[in-house]
């Protein structure tokens, strides 16, 4: 952002143009994706016939190129700017609708390979945008916005998708979704100010990618931080396929997993809010610890009960709101722990440790349910317990440090 937005979103806050445009965007762009995610293995399976196993693939490939795509929109972020390397995601975003209107396996991978690669700038450039955009004051509440725009545009768009379905084909949906992301890059075209690197920045961009990265791998807040995501992410990739899969079991329903989803959807919604606000008011310790501990508790409680319905509904809603709110809590964190010039970098190597965290916890999860329900949860716990550790850790090092919690 050049010198003049970044002081007003500064000064402005929650009210700045940058970040309310950005959540806006934010709010369309997951709306109109949320077919891709509710009906994509419906679609491999009903209309293309295929195995479930090559969903996994895909989405696999996917995340993984969301990961490393997420390291090179840090430096694309320093080199061209925020909103360039937003844009880049977004144009990628707009092949979504394409995949519907897609039979061929080898088209279906380069479109998720296209995908895959865009969701990494996307991600990175958004969350630096909000980072720069909101005062660190008001970036609790602010990071809890931005995500819940994301979970309002998904919940909506998920909820369209259901009412349409049975009057339109795949092929349909799939044309409004690109149509409609056309639209989204205007607006952001349109909404976003532009942003340009500052003198460091620039600097710190000729440089090569691993002596860029280097100063940040070599730091022990930022071993921490990376920890906190490894852990955690890896059980809720676990945990993201082995809950749906479980309820379906022990409730013999295909409904109950829907219905679940809603429940926690709004549980993660109330405590993205409530963890933001509880951030600015008291400070970084108290929320991340309470939202760490929550994840943890939530783990061991689906190992003790679950082959119960009640069990799995209730510890799986705990541990959706809690996951959701440490997220929340990042963009914070990397305030907190990078200096202005690192900003960029240190968001693209989170989401780096995020996205290949999600892959080994989703191939993990799928081989240890079928050789004992319980097993995800029980290595989610220790997995657990080791990130509110972590977490514990970084901020006591904070602190110590003297930065402002």
């Amino acid at each position: 952002m050049d010198s003049a937005s970044a002081t007003t979103g500064q000064e402005g806050g929650l009210l700045s143009r940058a970040f309310l445009a950005l959540c806006l965007i934010y709010f369309f762009e997951s709306f109109l994706v949320a077919p891709f995610q509710a009906l994509f293995p419906v679609y491999i399976e009903a209309d293309l016939a295929r195995p479930p196993w090559f969903t996994g693939y895909l989405r696999g490939l996917m995340l993984l190129l969301g990961g490393i795509f997420a390291v090179v929109a840090g430096r694309l972020c320093d080199r061209f700017g925020r909103k360039a390397t937003l844009m880049i995601g977004l144009v990628g975003s707009a092949f979504t609708g394409l995949v519907f209107r897609t039979a061929d396996p080898w088209g279906l991978s380069c479109l998720l390979l296209v995908m895959g690669a865009a969701s990494g700038p996307w991600s990175t450039a958004g969350q630096s945008i909000l980072i720069t955009a909101v005062s660190p004051a008001r970036l609790g509440l602010g990071g809890a916005l931005y995500f819940l725009s994301n979970t309002l545009g998904n919940a909506l768009g998920s909820f369209c998708t259901g009412l349409v379905k049975t009057a339109y084909s795949f092929a349909q949906i799939g044309a409004v979704m690109s149509i409609g992301m056309v639209a989204v890059v205007a607006l952001a075209l349109a909404l976003l100010p532009g942003d340009a690197p500052s003198s460091t920045t620039a600097q710190t961009a000729r440089l090569n990618t691993w002596t860029a990265y280097r100063p940040l791998l070599g730091r022990g807040n930022v071993h921490l931080l990376l920890s906190l995501r490894l852990t955690i992410t890896t059980f809720w990739g676990m945990a993201t396929l082995a809950l749906p899969l479980l309820i379906y079991r022990v409730g013999e329903s295909e409904a109950l997993p829907a219905y679940f989803a809603a429940v926690s959807l709004v549980a993660a919604a109330c405590c993205q809010l409530s963890v933001g606000y509880l951030n600015d008011r008291l400070g970084r310790t108290a929320p991340l610890l309470g939202s760490a501990s929550g994840v943890f508790l939530s783990a061991l409680g689906l190992a003790l009960w679950h082959d119960s319905l009640v069990g799995l509904f209730v510890c799986g809603t705990a541990l959706t709101a809690t996951a959701w709110a440490v997220s929340t809590l990042i963009p914070r964190l990397v305030n907190d722990v990078a200096a202005a010039e690192e900003k960029n970098r240190l968001v693209g190597l989170g989401h780096f440790a995020w996205s290949g965290s999600m892959v080994v916890g989703s191939l993990l999860g799928g081989y240890l349910i079928e050789i004992n329900a319980a097993l995800p949860f029980y290595l989610g716990t220790a997995l657990t317990a080791l990130g509110a550790l972590g977490a514990f850790g970084l901020c006591r090092r904070l602190d110590g440090a003297g930065v402002t919690a």
